[in-house]
């Protein structure tokens, strides 16, 4: 009989290999952006569909008075606390192979689903990150010239819905780059080393007009490239129709750590779970078929989410809705991400 998956199921080896896999892929889940949060964790490992991230806000404004001799200072300024609020996702993928296709082609089917399947949960995070920044700054797809979204006052809206020959201005550029950098205030070095999640049609326009800004780093186990010092991460999804002609672009701008994580650990085997990893055979059909089940939480830090969930979890067109999260920080700009439109 030929080998097939069934002979090659290991449920511990692939959950090991895939975490492998995961961890060494480059994308923008695993850069500084994201940070592993225990709250997060903790949800995720928990019941129900939310919780708290309690956080210290902000004193770090606050003025000095004069010393006067013999008096008590007439602000009695104290620290407290905020909560943020938090979501779980829980998703699950389903993915299968004949014992007569591996046969016939002569390929090694657990090691190409092992890598592919590490590759799509990374792809499928990443628009799950996207669908909450897209929410957060009201810039998704039904979002044109708006000023929906919390984090609005650090959206930049340099695009037209006729973009099909945009003026120089509706371009990113660096001089615009620069320019929606600093909405950050003081709190501009905060994107450093953060990450820049940009469509790769505009990094061609970037790097046509200034390819020395390009370089090549060193984060964690694999080698990126960035731009003006920022590792910059690609992604086909940042692009949508304009309402008349021409495309629209989002670009984000993100600090390190603006987004916190936290993940139930798979079980593997033959288990009931809403995180496994689980192997089942159709002995008629004389297939295989992986369930891939993952509960996560992934966490715009500084915000509230405020909608309703419909389902068991909130869909990433849930997450995309302006109106679903709210700010708790004091100011957009503690928040640590910049968003750029443009038509190119």
């Amino acid at each position: 009989m030929p080998t097939s998956i069934e002979h090659l199921w290991v449920p511990d080896v692939w959950l090991a290999a895939m975490r492998e896999k995961l961890a060494t892929r480059p994308s923008l889940f695993n850069s500084p952006v994201v940070s592993a949060n225990p709250k997060a964790a903790e949800l995720a490992n928990g019941p129900g569909e939310t919780a708290v991230i309690p956080f210290w806000k902000d004193i770090t404004d606050q003025d000095d008075e004069v010393q006067k001799e013999d008096t008590a200072p007439a602000v009695d300024n104290v620290i407290t606390a905020g909560v943020m609020k938090a979501v779980a996702c829980n998703r699950v993928t389903k993915n299968s192979s004949t014992a007569l296709a591996a046969a016939v082609s002569g390929g090694e089917p657990v090691g190409e689903m092992i890598a592919q399947m590490a590759t799509r949960r990374l792809k499928q995070r990443q628009k799950t990150l996207l669908a909450m920044l897209r929410g957060a700054f009201g810039s998704g797809a039904g979002a044109p010239n708006n000023t929906d979204g919390c984090l609005n006052a650090l959206k930049v809206d340099k695009f037209s819905e006729a973009g099909a020959t945009p003026a120089p201005d509706q371009l990113m550029s660096v001089d615009l780059f620069i320019t929606s950098k600093a909405l950050m205030g003081e709190l501009m070095d905060d994107l450093f080393p953060g990450a820049l999640l940009i469509h790769p049609n505009v990094v061609a326009g970037l790097e046509k007009a200034d390819v020395i800004a390009f370089k090549e780093a060193s984060l964690g186990p694999f080698t990126i490239r960035t731009y003006r010092g920022i590792p910059f991460f690609v992604s086909e999804s940042l692009v949508r129709a304009g309402g008349t002609s021409g495309y629209v672009y989002d670009t984000y701008l993100l600090g390190p750590g603006i987004l916190a994580y936290g993940e139930k650990p798979q079980i593997a085997g033959n288990v009931v779970n809403v995180a496994a990893l689980q192997f089942e055979q159709d002995k008629a059909k004389n297939n295989e078929v992986i369930y891939d089940r993952t509960r996560f939480v992934l966490h715009l830090n500084g915000l509230r989410w405020k909608g309703t969930i419909q389902e068991e979890s909130p869909e990433n067109s849930d997450l995309q809705t302006a109106g679903n999260w709210e700010l708790v920080y004091q100011t957009p700009n503690r928040v640590g991400g910049i968003c750029i439109r443009t038509n190119g």
